[in-house]
């Protein structure tokens, strides 16, 4: 896999993300059909750039959502 590649998949996931819910790795798989591995190393790009957050939800699982950050 390369840096393109992985760039490209952190777009869907990204694109996915866009529409201000909580996702977790189940949800993700299913809407974007990225492989889990895929969707981590999306995850781990969309990190590194300070775009997603994620929080344990009430069953145990991660859950990932965008952070937007507001300059004035």
């Amino acid at each position: 896999m390369n840096k393109k590649l992985i760039g490209t998949h952190a777009g869907i996931i990204w694109n996915l993300l866009n529409n201000n819910q909580k996702w977790n790795i189940s949800r993700l798989r299913e809407a974007s059909g990225l492989t889990e591995k895929e969707i981590y190393t999306a995850i781990g790009w969309l990190a590194r750039e300070n775009k997603i957050e994620m929080e344990k939800s009430l069953n145990g699982e991660e859950d990932y959502y965008l952070m937007i950050e507001y300059y004035f």
